[in-house]
């Protein structure tokens, strides 16, 4: 099937750092238009190009294929960035929830130098497959206002193709970053709300520590009441801080 992605950019400039981004929607649903004005539109006015991308859902394809279609995404962008003024040897990945996911299993599983990255920020994303649903469960944190009356959707069954997570734990694992650190190369942001009750912050935080335990560049960033996909994120001090993250890392390398 063919996949599409909106690049937003700065007004001016060449040379521009560019990521690439995808989306929520627990890997069943949601769009790569999501939240535009909130969020990708304000990064790229602080200097970033984002380049936010479709990958295949669920209902399509299972895991491993959003990561294929991750890295034909960067891939893209490396034959075609100069063409929009982006820099081309330097790349970042960011995602939230389900794009969290894949913006840091591309960063900490690399493949071919042209679809790697080289920094990732990740938005209230799961990190242990195996953990997710005990340990939302254990908080008792009330679901974000958008799953009022609902109940927290199986997401990462969903991504390995199985009715129960607890069916392949082994595969589970393996599709985990957390299980993926020792391929860390280059930084990372994690950003998660301290009251987030569909996706503990606990998933962050235990990635953060995994990180740099193993020597690997990782910050933390975890605010305070905010639940999952809460307006918190759209913030100027988070949006700051996200774009100030990717300027900083790509410009580097």
């Amino acid at each position: 099937m063919s996949l599409c992605l909106d690049l937003h950019r700065p007004d001016t400039g060449t040379d521009v750092p560019g990521v690439v981004y995808f989306h929520a929607g627990g890997f069943a649903r949601g769009s790569r238009k999501d939240n535009a004005e909130q969020r990708l539109i304000p990064l790229a006015a602080h200097g970033v190009a984002v380049a936010s991308v479709s990958y295949r859902l669920t209902d399509v394809a299972t895991h491993p294929a959003q990561l294929d279609d991750a890295r034909a995404a960067v891939r893209w962008l490396r034959t075609h960035g100069a063409e929009h003024g982006l820099r081309t040897d330097s790349v970042g990945a960011w995602g939230v929830s389900a794009g969290g996911w894949i913006a840091l299993m591309l960063a900490l599983t690399p493949a071919d130098p042209a679809a790697s990255v080289q920094a990732a920020a990740a938005w209230f994303a799961p990190t242990d497959l195996a953990t997710l649903a005990p340990q939302r469960d254990a908080a008792g944190l009330p679901l974000p206002p958008f799953l009022a009356g609902r109940p927290a959707p199986d997401m990462e069954a969903g991504l390995l193709g199985v009715t129960m997570v607890t069916d392949d734990l082994d595969a589970a694992w393996a599709a985990s970053p957390l299980a993926h650190v020792s391929g860390a190369d280059g930084p990372v942001l994690l950003i998660h709300g301290d009251s987030d009750g569909l996706i503990n912050a606990q998933q962050s935080t235990t990635l953060h520590h995994a990180l740099t335990d193993a020597g690997h560049e990782s910050q933390l960033m975890l605010l305070a009441g905010a639940n999952h996909e809460d307006p918190a994120f759209h913030k100027p001090a988070v949006l700051a801080a996200t774009a100030g993250f990717f300027g900083a890392a790509l410009s580097a390398r």
